[in-house]
């Protein structure tokens, strides 16, 4: 593949990934939407933001199990595209509650395919030898479209609440430049002798996932509760907004960097995002300042995208190519659980004991980050220390 196509083709996985953390378009304007349901509890208004989370998870577990076999990858990504832009559209002209959250819950339809097949992508049409470095662009692109979504919809929320619904209409872009650009994967040739067994999923897979849930429900706390907790030093939310926006920054600058680092470090790159998140809630637990809140945003999104990209790696590493769709997908199914679960995880555990400072999480969260942290030490201290491992099969481009 010649260098131009090789770029049009990034360009069409960059525009899918763009929109990948589109479930946060609506965030800054949960209180607006709050102000025009006033008869809706909190937890009901809640829903708005958890529902597509929650449908994404048997969507995104069904589409891996299906792309580039039954449905083709480019089938998928339209199809996801076209639901995050017109799903995600349909509540501006809605006025019964009940009816946003079932246009919400049909959003998560292509919410849940969206970042498995996004990375899937990525094993199967990136060279071995760039992958890791694509994977970090794409984080960074991934940061990108987090903020301009986000400002998009706090700006139209400031018009009127069901204008910040509209931003979603962004994603017919990333439709048209995936129906131009995006080739068809072609289908990996199974290895030698097992053509007529069907490949079986590793079971580290499934540990990625569970690791993936539990390092969600430990940073979760950072975004949802961050308004609340600024609170107590007499911060507003316009500030705590500015604060939020520094994870992504934080975010984008790993990822940037994620692709050397990974080639230098390999599997201890989780480790060291593992030590930015430690730092993170360090910080949140006794800072009483704006300045270091930002700090350890930036410190958390760090940490983010190193164990994010990380085991997508790692776990790229030890499958298939034509077994990247599912395992993407069960590993983000395993973050979309941890999302959902982390409030309920942190009100089982304080209210039977009646806690009640918020920052509580962060001393949760300081724990439970070293916890993983000694875990996954002990564990690559044990196999043979080595260079990254490549994916095995160069991927293809059908024609």
């Amino acid at each position: 593949m010649n260098e131009k196509r090789q770029s049009l083709v990034l360009l069409a996985i960059f525009s899918f990934g763009f929109i990948a953390m589109g479930i946060g378009t609506i965030t800054p304007a949960i209180a607006s939407i709050g102000g025009a349901f006033p008869n809706i509890s909190f937890s009901t208004l809640l829903l708005v933001s958890t529902i597509p989370a929650l449908v994404s998870i048997p969507v995104s577990i069904l589409g891996g199990s299906v792309a580039g076999k039954s449905v083709k990858y480019r089938t998928l990504v339209l199809f996801a595209s076209l639901v995050f832009s017109i799903a995600g559209a349909i509540p501006y002209f809605l006025h019964d509650f009940t009816h946003i959250l079932l246009a919400r819950g049909l959003f998560g339809l292509g919410l849940g395919l969206i970042m498995p097949l996004n990375s899937a992508l990525i094993f199967n049409l990136v060279p071995p030898d760039k992958q890791a470095s694509v994977m970090g662009t794409n984080s960074v692109v991934m940061n990108i479209g987090g903020i301009v979504l986000q400002l998009l919809g706090g700006v139209l929320a400031s018009v009127n609440w069901n204008y910040s619904f509209l931003a979603h209409a962004l994603g017919i872009i990333t439709f048209f430049i995936v129906l131009i650009y995006l080739p068809e994967p072609q289908k990996a040739e199974t290895p030698l002798g097992t053509e007529a067994v069907k490949l079986k999923m590793p079971t580290s897979v499934i540990g990625w996932s569970i690791v993936f849930g539990i390092i969600t429900i430990l940073d979760y706390p950072s975004l949802t509760n961050m308004s609340s907790v600024l609170l107590t030093i007499k911060a507003n939310a316009a500030v705590a907004g500015v604060v939020l926006m520094f994870m992504t920054v934080g975010g984008m600058a790993a990822g940037a960097v994620f692709g050397k680092v990974f080639q230098k470090l390999g599997r201890q790159t989780l480790n060291l995002g593992l030590v930015f998140f430690i730092v993170s809630q360090i910080i949140f637990s006794f800072s009483q300042s704006v300045t270091l809140f930002i700090i350890g945003e930036v410190c958390l999104g760090i940490g983010l995208t190193f164990s994010m990209s990380s085991i997508y790696m790692l776990a790229g590493s030890s499958i298939h190519p034509s077994q990247t769709p599912m395992a993407m997908s069960i590993i983000v199914s395993g973050m979309s659980l941890g999302g959902f679960l982390s409030g309920y995880f942190y009100a089982a555990i304080m209210e039977p004991l009646h806690i009640t400072t918020l920052r509580f999480q962060y001393y949760f969260g300081t724990a439970g980050y070293l916890a993983i942290l000694v875990f996954f030490l002990i564990v690559f201290a044990i196999k043979k220390q080595s260079a990254p491992v490549e994916p095995p099969t160069q991927p293809h481009i059908a024609n």
